[in-house]
C-alpha cells in the first residue's frame, strides 16, 4: 500500500489494481493479505473495498488522529469510513 499512498491521480488506479491482483494471487496461494503502510482517513476506503484483503493495519493513522479528537472518536471515524467501503 505504500506506493498507492504516495500515488497521485490515475497512478492511484494503477496501484489499486496491483493491490487487487496481489489479493487474488495471495488468496489463491492459500494465504491472507494484510495491508496498511501509508493508509489514512483519506485513502483507506478504496483499499478496504478490495475483498481479498483480510486485514488493514491502520493504527498509526488512528493514533495520530486520536491526538486531536480522542481515541473513541478517532476509532469511530475510521469505522464509519470502513463501513462505507
Amino acid at each position: 500500500t505504500g506506493p498507492y499512498a504516495l500515488a497521485k491521480h490515475e497512478q492511484q488506479t494503477v496501484e489499486l489494481a496491483r493491490l487487487s491482483d496481489a489479493g487474488r494471487a495471495t488468496t489463491a496461494a492459500g494465504m491472507r493479505l494484510h495491508a496498511g503502510h501509508g493508509l489514512n482517513y483519506t485513502n483507506v476506503r478504496a483499499v478496504a473495498a478490495i475483498p481479498e484483503i483480510a486485514e488493514l493495519n491502520i493504527g498509526h493513522s488512528i493514533i495520530s488522529r486520536a491526538l486531536m479528537v480522542g481515541m473513541k472518536e478517532a476509532v469511530a471515524e475510521m469505522r464509519r469510513i470502513l463501513d462505507l467501503a
